[in-house]
């Protein structure tokens, strides 16, 4: 059988019904990101390593941005 553990941090805008934003930023703690399979609420069997490691770049060139404009 194929089990990928998933969690349920889910994305999304609306901070009352979702813990991270788009950027797998915290809404409450700005300097926590999320980059594992927290934020993937389900999953078809598929293994989910390469999404990880683009949804991680992605939100590290986003705190590269924040940091190189002081807002991080």
């Amino acid at each position: 059988s194929i089990i990928h553990e998933l969690g349920t941090v889910r994305m999304g805008n609306d901070p009352n019904k979702s813990a991270l934003n788009k950027w797998n930023q915290s809404h409450e703690v700005k300097n926590l990101f999320v980059c594992d399979v927290a934020p993937f609420v389900s999953n078809p069997d598929k293994n989910p390593t390469l999404t990880i490691n683009a949804m991680a770049w992605r939100a590290s060139d986003y705190m590269a941005d924040l940091l190189k404009k002081g807002e991080l």
